[in-house]
């Protein structure tokens, strides 16, 4: 729960999501509608996009703007889960790399015994896309309903 509020925090200071979003997502039964909050970090425009469950967990989708084309998105996956784990003091539990346009990642992760998380990471053009599930049990990462919301993940025409 520690680790769900402290990710929560840092990416929250939400408002409602007014325009059409620039992705398609399934969520999984029971989960809100988003809230959306905004920055930049240095030449790096970040959006973010938050659902909550009733449960406490969590759906974050964050799309990156850089500064230009993303060249080697097998190495900005890299950086982007190596900087998670060292971030949130997480433990990467598998990973698999996608083998289609756009370059694509699926991760999971935890953090101790109570933070589960499933992540998936889409490169397309300049911008970095990752939807990532926040749970407090193994059973809830692993349910086949994240795992058809991480693959249910499009981005909007």
């Amino acid at each position: 729960m520690k680790l769900l509020n402290c990710l929560l925090g840092a990416l929250l200071i939400a408002t409602a999501a007014q325009a059409a979003e620039p992705f398609n997502l399934t969520l999984p039964t029971g989960f809100g509608a988003y809230a959306k909050q905004s920055q930049t970090a240095g030449k790096i425009e970040v959006t973010n996009w938050i659902s909550k469950s009733p449960t406490g967990e969590a759906v974050v989708v964050t799309m990156s703007k850089m500064p230009g084309k993303i060249l080697d998105p097998s190495k900005l996956f890299d950086s982007t889960r190596d900087s998670l784990v060292k971030s949130q003091n997480l433990t990467l539990d598998s990973e698999e790399k996608g083998s289609g346009t756009p370059a694509s990642a699926k991760m999971s992760f935890h953090a101790g015994s109570n933070a589960f998380l499933k992540s998936r990471l889409i490169a397309s053009d300049d911008k970095l896309y990752q939807v990532l599930y926040v749970g407090h049990t193994p059973e809830q990462r692993d349910n086949p309903a994240v795992a058809a919301m991480l693959d249910s993940f499009t981005i909007a025409p």
